[in-house]
C-alpha cells in the first residue's frame, strides 16, 4: 500500500499497524461456547466422562479461559481453568485429586487450531508421570464447529482415546 496524502498517511499507519497486529497473534478467533453434538470411542477403556458436554472459551491477549461442563459420578461437573497463550507450561495442584499436573498450549501453525497438552503426576510421588493427556482442536473455516481428538497415555492402566465434535451456540 502507498500512501500520498497527509490525511492518508494516518489511515495507512492505521491500517499497517492493525496487519501487524493481527499477523503477530495470528489465532483464529474461538471465543463463545461449543456443544457436544457427537463423541466416539476410539480405542481403550471408555469413559463418559473423557470429552465434556460444553466447552465455553473466553480468548484474551495472555490467556484463554476454557470453562467445562462434564459428566460426573454425582451430575454435571463445571471447571474454569487460564492457558497462558504464548505457550509456556504452568504447574499447579488438581484440587480434585490432590495431583501435580504441567498443562500448556501450542497453536498450530495455520492458526486454526491448538494442542492442549497436560501432564498429571502420581499423587504418591509428584515427580513421577501418571499420565499424559493430549487434546488436538481443530475449528471450521467458518468458525462454527470444533472437533477434538483427546488421547490420553497412561503409565499404571490402559491409555485410551476418544473423539468428539461440537457445534457453536
Amino acid at each position: 500500500m502507498i500512501c500520498i496524502k497527509k490525511p492518508a498517511l494516518a489511515i495507512c499507519l492505521f491500517t499497517i499497524s492493525l496487519l501487524v497486529n493481527t499477523m503477530a497473534v495470528g489465532q483464529s478467533p474461538i471465543s463463545g461456547t461449543w456443544a457436544l453434538q457427537n463423541m466416539e470411542h476410539v480405542t481403550g477403556p471408555e469413559f463418559a466422562n473423557a470429552l465434556p458436554k460444553q466447552i465455553t472459551l473466553h480468548q484474551q491477549a495472555d490467556s484463554l479461559i476454557i470453562e467445562t461442563i462434564a459428566v460426573g459420578a454425582d451430575g454435571d461437573v463445571s471447571t474454569r481453568l487460564s492457558v497462558p497463550m504464548n505457550g509456556s507450561p504452568y504447574t499447579a495442584i488438581s484440587t480434585a485429586s490432590n495431583r501435580k499436573y504441567v498443562r500448556s498450549l501450542k497453536w498450530t501453525n495455520d492458526k486454526k487450531g491448538l494442542t492442549l497438552t497436560t501432564v498429571f503426576y502420581t499423587t504418591e510421588d509428584p515427580t513421577k508421570v501418571d499420565c499424559t493427556r493430549t487434546e488436538a482442536w481443530s475449528f471450521s473455516p467458518d468458525g462454527k464447529q470444533l472437533n477434538i481428538e483427546k488421547k490420553s497415555d497412561e503409565t499404571r492402566s490402559e491409555s485410551w482415546q476418544a473423539k468428539a465434535i461440537y457445534d457453536k451456540k
